[in-house]
């Protein structure tokens, strides 16, 4: 059941730790900013980390609010009374449950994973959470070398799970890991440089795929 059909709700998941799952989360509400939309995260992770890069951030959008102790539902409530046009859920490794409640209460799962084979055998767990839930889902490919054989073998072994890859892969730059100690995103502190390209191209696909 959708919460609000105004309301566009992203599940950002990963089986896997280490992946990058926080870092796209992130960057997929500053790209909704820059979109036009009014938009906020759920750290429904434990380990905090997109509430700790709030805590550096200088700008008051997206709106951040940690799952504590409150349920996804009413968080998802609150937000829409508040009038977000978009909420993404970053969600925590090994956690079924929570992934389990995310992904339900999601217009879309956002599935990322890296490209070696130790990141892409820990795909199908998540994979099958998504599809039993009869949710739409993408695949991004998170932390790949530039020019690699890596980053074909990996399309083609993730083709296995019959859903749609993001033709664009992020690339493993250190912008990234420097925007986050700034709390920011690579969007914002390198506007015309590679990784900010590749995660416009990221946000484009999912527009023209109608997921966003």
């Amino acid at each position: 059941m959708l919460v609000h059909p105004r309301m566009l709700v992203v599940a950002v998941v990963a089986q896997k730790g280490g992946v990058g799952k926080s870092m796209l989360a992130r960057s997929l509400a500053v790209q909704g900013l820059i979109d036009g939309r009014k938009t906020a995260l759920i750290d429904a992770d434990p380990q905090g980390t997109v509430t700790a890069w709030g805590k550096r951030r200088r700008h008051d959008a997206p709106a951040i609010v940690a799952l504590g102790a409150s349920t996804l539902a009413h968080l998802l409530a609150a937000l829409q009374d508040k009038g977000a046009g978009m909420v993404v859920i970053d969600t925590p490794p090994h956690s079924q449950p929570i992934i389990n409640l995310a992904a339900a209460s999601a217009d879309l799962a956002v599935i990322v994973t890296g490209p070696y084979p130790e990141d892409l055998e820990q795909v199908g767990a998540v994979t099958g959470i998504i599809k039993n839930l009869g949710k739409p889902a993408a695949v991004v490919l998170n932390k790949t070398p530039p020019r690699s054989q890596a980053l074909a073998l990996a399309r083609s072994a993730l083709a296995t799970f019959a859903l749609p890859i993001c033709p664009t892969a992020i690339t493993q730059l250190v912008t990234h890991p420097y925007a986050s100690a700034e709390g920011l995103t690579a969007q914002e502190r390198e506007p015309d440089g590679k990784a900010a390209a590749e995660l416009g191209e990221v946000w484009k696909w999912l527009v023209k795929q109608r997921m966003v």
